[in-house]
């Protein structure tokens, strides 16, 4: 073999070696061995083949030509590096992340244009890249503009005399400020998902609260006038006018029956009224009664207070949840577990049915599809309290929702009434004679917050030879008040009044007047509400929904039973 060096067009240099075809064996042998090493040592651009039919000339740089034209086309840097760390090549646009043109990086150590404090990382991978693959981020200064951040990625080059090292560099800079850019508008739509479900729950609030305040007492009062018109029995009524007044007192009690559903659907009184206890039996009780699902329901007595939202999130997963459970269970039975510890609540609803495929098992968010949009909204509310939303289910043997709410911020002081000294109770005078004596009036206060209503019971009663009205409160306070002063025989009050609620009311007047009969008169009628009403220590309850005889029935039952006992005790 034989080299020469010769000039191309342009001038450069190119290094030729010149190869007879006509060799012995062991001659070629060692000749190709030769060529081969100096291919590879980089001493050889090209070779002239030597045959009787003449030279061919085979360009070695032809080969590497498209390696080289799509290294520097790419958008990644990429530079070879020697044992040392020098920079032996470099593509364009690796020069283009450090800065630098190729001229003034190639021949140079790399660590020389890095900043000071990230040398070291760099000379420990260098290190590293010699042996294996390994990578690292470091952030750049920049002459103009904000820091890059770049990763380095080096891989030894095998096959090579040299002990040289390929860098890839990547510049992420770009890539971490979209990823910034996409977490603060997922937080951004996060916070507008909480806050649109917020507004949903006070407009349902608000509109449930309408429903009960406005169209329900009218409704109650139109009730209690169409009976007490019907009990006259006008004689200018023919015979079809009382067919129409009478039908028109059905319907009317239907309609007060379907707002009163309504409004329990939008927003449960008992959440606001009793709180989550309360109005998780009454959910689940009603809810056995309209799907014939019947439900285990393990629910303590009394739970700890929690903040609005937070109640409210946990009640609309229960309903979410025995929503599904109806639609797509398939399940005999159902399950409604609360428990609560020292640091969190927590709220399980599991059926026994199909359950969910297997597909759409891992996670609540890939429940999604299967489970309705609900259960999305729900994860996202309970997410923003702290809490966290499970999913969980095998087929053919059910699903469980697990939803945790740590009581952190989310729990809230019921406050105390300012009645609750024992020491103001002690201004009740036990001896006082009862108003109810056999030949006075009963003495009757009315307890509600709607002029109408109060209106309505005070006509249906005050035509009663032997009862009398002695007096009317607006809210719970007053009821408290008006009974201390007054000391009413019969105190009839409606559960949903401002500034004390109802049954906090009764509580408090019975401490004072233990001898006062009360009855509730109020639209929440539900099995639940009456449990709440008895455990309170109410004598009685009527239903808005009824008309005037009800609500005199049941005043005369509650006062005779009044009565019955006063002269048990004279005849002592």
């Amino acid at each position: 073999m034989r080299k020469k060096t010769s000039l191309t067009k342009n001038g450069s240099k190119r290094r030729v070696a010149r190869v007879s075809s006509v060799r012995s064996k062991r001659t070629g042998d060692n000749e190709a061995q030769e060529i081969v090493k100096a291919i590879r040592g980089g001493r050889i651009d090209a070779l002239v083949m030597q045959s009787a039919r003449g030279d061919r000339v085979v360009t070695l740089q032809g080969a590497e030509l498209p390696y080289r034209v799509l290294v520097e086309s790419i958008n990644e840097g990429a530079a070879t590096l020697d044992r040392s760390g020098n920079v032996l090549y470099a593509n364009a646009r690796f020069a283009e992340i450090l800065d630098l043109s190729v001229e003034k990086l190639v021949g140079t150590a790399l660590v020389n244009h890095l900043p000071s404090w990230q040398r070291d990382k760099l000379l420990q991978l260098i290190a590293q890249g010699h042996r294996r693959s390994a990578g690292i981020e470091l952030i750049l200064e920049a002459p103009t503009g904000p820091p890059k951040l770049v990763r380095f990625t080096l891989k030894p080059l095998k096959n090579t005399p040299r002990h040289t090292v390929c860098v890839v560099a990547t510049e992420l800079t770009e890539l971490v400020e979209a990823n910034e850019a996409l977490k603060s508008n997922e937080e951004s739509l996060r916070q507008l998902s909480a806050r649109l479900l917020q507004l949903q729950d006070e407009e349902r609030r608000h509109i449930a609260r309408d429903l009960h305040d406005i169209t329900g007492q009218k409704l109650a009062f139109q009730s209690m006038a169409l009976s007490a018109l019907q009990t006259k029995q006008c004689p200018n009524l023919d015979a079809e006018s009382q067919q129409a007044l009478s039908e028109s007192l059905i319907l009317n009690k239907e309609i007060s029956a379907e707002i009163r559903t309504l409004s329990y659907l939008l927003h449960p009184p008992l959440l606001d009224e009793l709180g989550l206890s309360s109005a998780a039996r009454w959910y689940a009780a009603g809810f056995t009664k309209r799907t014939g699902i019947p439900i285990d329901i393990d629910v303590p007595q009394e739970i700890k207070r929690l903040s609005p939202d937070a109640e409210v999130a946990i009640f609309r997963v229960l309903q979410e949840s025995l929503t599904n459970v109806h639609r797509y269970a398939n399940t005999p039975r159902a399950r409604l577990r609360i428990r609560t510890t020292e640091d969190d609540i927590k709220v399980e609803i599991e059926d026994y049915g199909k359950g969910i495929q297997a597909t759409k098992s891992k996670s609540a968010q890939e429940s999604v599809e299967r489970l309705g949009v609900g259960i999305q909204g729900m994860t996202e509310r309970i997410r923003q309290l702290g809490g966290r939303l499970e999913i969980t289910s095998r087929p053919r043997r059910g699903t469980l929702v697990t939803a945790t709410i740590p009581f952190g911020g989310s729990q809230v002081e019921v406050p105390a009434s300012p009645l609750a000294s024992t020491a103001l109770a002690s201004t009740f005078s036990a001896d006082r004679p009862l108003a109810s004596h056999l030949h006075q009036r009963q003495q009757i206060l009315i307890a509600d917050d709607h002029e109408m209503l109060r209106r309505g019971v005070r006509n249906t009663l005050q035509t009663e030879p032997d009862l009398e009205i002695c007096g009317e409160a607006v809210d719970g306070q007053d009821a408290i008040d008006k009974a201390r002063e007054l000391h009413p025989d019969l105190v009839i009050l409606d559960i949903n009044m401002p500034v004390l609620n109802g049954l906090v009311a009764v509580r408090q007047i019975l401490r004072y007047c233990p001898t006062t009969k009360i009855v509730i008169f109020s639209v929440h009628d539900s099995d639940q509400t009456k449990q709440e009403i008895i455990a309170a220590g109410a004598h009685g309850f009527v239903s808005k929904g009824k008309d005037s005889h009800d609500l005199l029935r049941v005043v005369r039952d509650v006062l005779k039973r009044n009565i019955q006992a006063a002269s048990a005790t004279s005849s002592q």
